[in-house]
């Protein structure tokens, strides 16, 4: 196993999270089940923190929504993802355009105006760990809907004339890989934790007024031994993940 690749711990299946793991999130029951049932303990930094240092050796499996080009979705496959940053997105532009895809006239128009350099979106590159289907139409319609990202499609997705560009470039894709949730987020996984640590305290009984779906980013190119799957509309993977067949807007 390489230093990226790590055990992988399935949110979904408390049942089965590892020993270590389970010790640490039983040591510390009361002050986590603070958050659910109030008050918050003064223990559950302690507790929350403690629960981040169990986490470090494992993976989670996340998902990311897209618009792919061909060319895109056999990049990812040989060779990862790259961050979000001003200069991604130009190569991107830059390779369609030698495909064809879009012309020089619209791909400067892109590079002219996106969020590329946005504080939240640079150096980044998010994931939600739980199945994409549950967010709704609402949460990843517009992800796979628009080509370049919300970074590039925020600005120019309902643009007469743009909106159609970028939604004419590439297919629908679900990016599944396994994330070391040491590298999540700035506090090393932080909301994993806090994420598993109310996963605990729900399978112990007790009910959570709070939701279970969590994303984070990480701030590392992923390798390509990380990529599990590229799922691609229409596939019966990207069917399920996408839960695209029950929208009002079908893709």
């Amino acid at each position: 196993m390489s230093d990226a690749r790590r055990p992988t711990i399935e949110l979904d299946r408390p049942e089965a999270w590892p020993s270590d793991l389970l010790d640490v999130l039983t040591s510390n029951r009361d002050a986590l089940r603070s958050r659910e049932r109030g008050p918050l303990s003064d223990r559950f930094d302690a507790a929350v923190y403690a629960v981040v240092e169990a986490l470090q050796p494992y993976s989670v499996l996340g998902w990311h929504c897209t618009r792919l080009a061909d060319h895109e979705i056999e990049d990812i496959r040989a060779d990862g993802m790259a961050l979000l940053d001003v200069d991604l997105v130009s190569r991107r532009i830059d390779a369609a355009i030698r495909h064809e895809l879009i012309s020089s006239n619209h791909g400067e128009r892109l590079k002219a105006v996106n969020q590329a350099a946005e504080r939240y979106r640079a150096g980044m590159l998010w994931f939600c760990f739980f199945i994409p289907a549950r967010a709704g139409e609402g949460g990843i319609g517009d992800l796979v809907r628009y080509w370049g990202g919300e970074a590039v499609y925020n600005s120019h997705d309902r643009h007469p004339e743009m909106g159609k560009v970028i939604a004419g470039i590439g297919r629908p894709a679900i990016v599944e890989a396994e994330i070391p949730i040491a590298w999540c987020g700035r506090n090393r996984g932080l909301r994993l934790a806090m994420n598993i640590g109310q996963r605990y305290i729900i399978a112990q009984g007790t009910r959570s007024p709070n939701s279970i779906d969590v994303e984070d980013n990480i701030k590392r190119p992923l390798p390509a031994e990380l990529v599990r799957a590229v799922h691609v509309f229409p596939s019966p993977e990207f069917l399920q993940l996408s839960g695209c067949l029950d929208w009002h807007h079908p893709l």
